[in-house]
């Protein structure tokens, strides 16, 4: 789970940020006012009062002007690669295929879906939600999915996270070919139907009248041996 715990480290950090920034202002008030009764505390009895008012109110002021003085918090912009390619991929698909499921993990199922892709979270993220239909009759199942996808520009990834109905969470990384036909994922998975384990996806996008090709791989021995998941052809 480390990626998960590199967004929570980054959450704590920020909140530790602005918790900082706002004890440093109260201090710094606090210390001129008390600096300013110190230093006249030391008058005479009759003029006490007045040089520690005096005192105080400059310290006030010295406080209400580091405050002013704070610079102003920017949130950093997204990188101009994830709306291109959102505008690339289009808002919606249509998927049809064929995956294996069942007790042996070995009977085929026929399967087909949509999805939808949208700009999230300020522009930062690619929502993709995906709702697959498999099997028939009574053995006929729906599969919903929800990731979210952001350009990583230091590593030159997408990274990617992945929520099913199914209880099954996905953490990965994708990287596209220099010619843009074709992309390949890796991701670590947890819980659902297909257990722990390992899954990673190739896809072909060589012909687009055809659509993209699409082959999804398990593992659940450390990447020693794979087992097919799905094959799928998806079009806009």
């Amino acid at each position: 789970m480390n990626k998960f715990s590199i967004t929570f480290v980054a959450l704590a950090a920020m909140a530790g940020m602005a918790f900082a920034q706002a004890k440093t202002g109260s201090a710094g008030g606090a210390a001129a006012t008390g600096a300013g009764a110190t230093v006249k505390a030391g008058a005479g009895a009759g003029s006490a009062g007045a040089k520690v008012g005096a005192g105080a109110t400059a310290g006030a002021a010295a406080g209400s002007g580091s405050a002013a003085a704070a610079p102003k918090m920017e949130m950093p912009k997204p990188p101009a690669e994830i709306a291109a390619t959102l505008k690339a991929m289009g808002n919606r698909m249509n998927c049809t295929g064929t995956t294996w499921g069942g007790a042996d993990g070995k009977t085929e199922m026929k399967m087909k879906g949509t999805g939808t892709s949208a700009l999230a979270l300020d522009g930062w993220f690619i929502k993709g939600s995906v709702t697959m239909t498999m099997g028939e009759g009574k053995a006929k199942g729906t599969l919903k999915i929800d990731n979210y996808m952001t350009w990583d520009a230091k590593a030159g990834k997408w990274r990617s996270i992945g929520a099913a109905n199914d209880g099954a969470i996905m953490v990965g990384t994708s990287e596209m070919s220099k010619d843009g036909k074709s992309m390949d994922s890796m991701s670590d998975m947890y819980g659902g139907m297909m257990g722990d384990g390992k899954f990673r996806e190739h896809g072909d996008m060589s012909d687009p009248k055809a659509g993209m090709h699409m082959v999804g791989e398990k593992s659940n021995d450390g990447g020693k041996t794979w087992s097919k998941v799905y094959d799928m052809t998806c079009k806009k």
